[in-house]
């Protein structure tokens, strides 16, 4: 293992071990389960706040282009339920999915300790945004945004290496837990998943869910990063971890290329 790799590999560790306080408690929850949960609730209430935004000064808008005055929308009022169901939907939605394909009970299932983090995360985080609103920031900045994509890799990490994998390669079947296709797709799926379950029945719209096309299936969308960046990470960390016949033959190969290089 080469020398830079030890301290974020150390940290990551330190991120991934149970808070003591927290499995006294019945949640058996990382630091880095804990800081995701806030940091996604966060999220949800900034997009919702910003589509919110946008879709008042259209409204206005149009009703100044139509009437000659200017005029105060109103939308539906946002509800604590609608923001955990919608975070509910990006953490779980891609395993349900899976889930059915693997035949196997997705993780909300056997524990409520996910759930139960979001939620809570999801009040913290309202509770700071109503009495202390100057704390966190009500729509997305570059001041922000930039310290945040370092848990942000990491929690992505956490979910292509450590969660999606192990649904393949523990199957009871040789076919589903030796397939570099299945593994692939898993990732794929529990990575995007939820996200294009949000955006195909718009639950972030501040007027209410209606079906349309997500971002994905739109001109352009399979380039995304976060849709090509799953099925990649999942094969690099399955070809240095030799964790399929197909990966090791893989990594046998570009060791020989290396060797036959040197």
């Amino acid at each position: 293992m080469s020398l830079p790799l030890g301290p974020v590999i150390a940290l990551y560790d330190a991120l991934t071990t149970p808070i003591p306080l927290l499995v006294s408690l019945g949640l058996p929850v990382s630091t880095l389960d804990v800081v995701g949960s806030l940091r996604l609730a966060l999220a949800v209430q900034q997009m919702k706040y910003a589509l919110r935004m946008r879709a008042l000064q259209q409204a206005a808008s149009e009703e100044k282009e139509k009437n000659g005055e200017n005029a105060a929308p109103t939308f539906p009022a946002d509800t604590a339920l609608s923001n955990i169901w919608t975070m509910l939907v990006i953490v779980y939605g891609g395993e349900l999915f899976v889930s059915s394909f693997v035949s196997q009970p997705p993780s909300f299932f056997t524990s409520g300790t996910g759930p139960t983090l979001l939620t809570l995360a999801h009040y913290v985080i309202s509770a700071i945004m109503t009495y202390a609103p100057g704390i966190l920031p009500q729509e997305p900045s570059l001041k922000w945004e930039l310290p945040l994509s370092i848990l942000d890799a990491f929690t992505r990490s956490m979910l292509l290496c450590s969660i999606g994998p192990p649904t393949i390669l523990g199957h009871r079947s040789v076919t589903i837990s030796d397939s570099p296709a299945a593994l692939l797709w898993t990732s794929t799926i529990m990575a995007n998943g939820g996200f294009f379950i949000v955006n195909m029945f718009n639950m972030l719209s501040p007027t209410g869910w209606s079906v349309q096309t997500p971002p994905e299936l739109r001109p352009g969308g399979w380039a995304s990063l976060d849709l090509l960046s799953a099925p990649f990470i999942t094969s690099l960390f399955a070809t240095l971890t030799q964790s399929q016949s197909t990966w090791r033959s893989a990594a046998a190969t570009a060791g020989n290329y290396v060797s036959a290089l040197n």
